[in-house]
């Protein structure tokens, strides 16, 4: 039975969108008889033995812990919202500048003399590092010169070309080091898997190369068939941070509140994970018609489904920024959805495009254009009202995990 090794630092937090990718593409490599293994952080050293599934939990050293309680859920996210103090902002400089790749480098250290021994003794020779975080890599890079592996590393999302990072100020000195730790986890890599089609085609200017694989993020989510509330309802899923500010979408959305009292009485925002302080404190302070929101935080990932499913229309949020080589996780789950999607995007990512051309759902609006997100607000409400907000019922099949897994198998 072939056996491989997952490093994915995320597993144990079951609703963190780290964990997502490999939680699903694990179960799919079970289910094609492949022995897997994954190691992760926890608050102890445990090991599971499941059938064909076997998970590794190593501590996390005391400084990760003390970066957690210090550093707010703005810190170790890596996202500084305007609003942020000039204390995490701080702390964020010297996450950037005097840890490389990043914090769970301890961690990352001790598990890889953890796993010198074990990965003998169960006999592995195939291991996947996936990140962020980047120091995963160190692992990897690590096990790979000592036991001359099969090493696969997946980029989630970049590593020094990463809006994230660079937000953090990293000095040209400190840029120079994460340049060179991301070339060379690129050039010892046995194959390297990116979410995101410019991420590939970056790295291959920086390393011209057949390695690169293109293995894109899926669904699994089951989505039965509901009818469309009796209210009109818009739905955002994930982080709101100063990279997806939809600020001019919320003012836009009061003024129609206001003037259009129809609307007002059917229509409500229902805001679905974490969220920056300075968009909390407009909706709170100034957003006249707090009535119309409803903000529930995190949810389980078994309830998104659901969720999503009472939505009339779900919001999609790209980041604002120039650098375009990450794809939105959830976009995937909104596509085999069904339902309409208003996709707000000021720069072109073109693999946004792609899926949302490919799967009918092209509607695409910059974050200042406020006519058009009038628009299309008094459109859709029309629609609904008028029953005719119809779903999207296509084959969904290409971004299905259990299909995806093929072209994963051909690699390992």
């Amino acid at each position: 039975m072939k056996k491989i090794l997952v490093i994915s630092y995320y597993w144990d937090e079951s609703n963190s969108i780290g964990r997502q990718r490999w939680f699903n593409y694990v179960n799919e490599l079970i289910n094609k008889n492949i022995k897997v293994y994954v190691l992760t952080s926890a608050n102890e050293n445990k090991i599971i033995f499941k059938e064909n599934l076997v998970i590794i939990k190593r501590k996390s050293n005391d400084i990760n812990t003390i970066f957690s309680k210090l550093f707010s859920s703005n810190y170790t996210s890596g996202v500084i919202d305007s609003s942020e103090s000039i204390t995490n902002k701080i702390f964020s400089w010297i996450r950037v500048n005097l840890f490389f790749p990043d914090p769970r480098i301890l961690w990352a250290n001790s598990s890889y003399k953890f796993l010198l021994k074990f990965i003998d003794k169960e006999k592995i020779n195939t291991i996947v590092t996936t990140s962020p975080p980047h120091s995963m890599h160190i692992i990897g890079r690590k096990l790979k010169e000592k036991l001359d592996l099969k090493w696969i590393s997946d980029f989630r999302d970049p590593y020094i070309n990463w809006d994230i990072l660079l937000n953090m100020n990293p000095l040209n000195f400190s840029k120079k080091i994460h340049r060179n730790m991301e070339i060379d986890f690129l050039k010892k890599s046995d194959h390297v898997l990116v979410t995101n089609s410019n991420l590939k085609d970056e790295y291959i200017k920086i390393i011209n190369s057949n390695k690169f694989t293109l293995l894109r993020n899926g669904s699994n989510h089951f989505f039965q068939k509901i009818d469309y509330d009796s209210k009109f309802i818009i739905s955002h899923f994930g982080l709101i941070n100063k990279f997806r500010d939809p600020i001019t979408f919320l003012k836009v959305l009061d003024e129609l509140l206001t003037e259009n009292k129809t609307f007002s009485s059917k229509f409500e925002l229902r805001l679905f994970g974490k969220i920056q302080k300075s968009t909390l404190n407009y909706l709170e302070n100034e957003f006249t018609n707090k009535k119309n929101i409803k903000i529930y935080g995190q949810i389980d990932t078994n309830k998104v489904s659901d969720k999503i499913r009472e939505s009339s229309i779900l919001l999609l949020l790209i980041n604002n920024t120039e650098i375009q080589n990450t794809t939105p996780y959830k976009i995937y789950d909104y596509l085999v959805s069904g339902r309409h999607i208003l996709t707000l995007c000021s720069y072109e990512n073109t693999d946004v495009n792609y899926l949302l051309n490919k799967y009918k759902r092209s509607e695409r609006i910059s974050y200042e254009n406020r006519e058009g997100i009038k628009k299309y607000l008094i459109e859709s409400f029309n629609s609904f009202k008028e029953k005719k907000l119809k779903d999207f019922n296509l084959d969904y099949s290409n971004i299905k995990y259990s299909n995806l897994t093929d072209s994963l198998m051909d690699i390992i």
